[in-house]
């Protein structure tokens, strides 16, 4: 047989037998192991929208102070072009260096898994005197506090610029959580 003119498609694998016994076991307890989907339970969205809607209003105030607390103790921020920043404290010190007015989000995902979620979503903030506008995409990572409440645990962005026009139609930041 010529090596050189042998195809993928006609490559087979040879497996012992006891293998694929130990693969549909394997297959079948990873499955049960799961516990399957959590669903994302009406409490749970309202709280983790109510968080959101909390860190829109503070971005748009100007109040640093509230905007920290929604950060967890041991929380990180990654913003665009800047070194990660480490602890509520220190997210802190940056967000009383400014935040932007005018913040619209539209959340495109949001998935939790007992006690930890995240949202994927898209941002856009209009034109100032100083900046011109800016739109992008955003990722946060919540937890569950014992006292029920969310706290950013990882907040990233990152933006694509004031010519981006994806951010209209179905998924623009008035969208709804889908």
């Amino acid at each position: 047989m010529d090596t050189w003119n042998t195809s993928k498609i006609d490559a087979k694998m040879t497996v012992r037998p006891g293998f694929r016994l130990f693969l549909g076991v394997l297959v079948a307890l990873l499955a049960g192991c799961s516990g399957g989907s959590v669903a994302l339970d009406s409490a749970s969205r309202g709280a983790i929208e109510a968080t959101v809607d909390r860190y829109v209003a503070a971005s748009n105030e100007g109040d640093a102070a509230a905007l920290t607390e929604l950060y967890a103790e041991d929380a990180v921020l990654l913003p665009p072009d800047h070194e990660p920043i480490h602890g509520r404290e220190a997210i802190g010190e940056f967000w009383e260096e400014g935040t932007d007015t005018g913040l619209e989000v539209s959340t495109l995902r949001l998935e939790v898994e007992g006690n930890v979620a995240y949202l994927v979503g898209r941002y856009r903030l209009p034109p100032t005197e100083q900046e011109e506008a800016d739109s992008g995409q955003y990722v946060l990572c919540l937890k569950r506090q014992t006292d029920g409440t969310w706290k950013l645990t990882a907040d990233i962005w990152n933006g694509s610029g004031a010519s981006d026009e994806r951010g209209t139609g179905s998924d623009s930041p008035k969208a709804a959580i889908s």
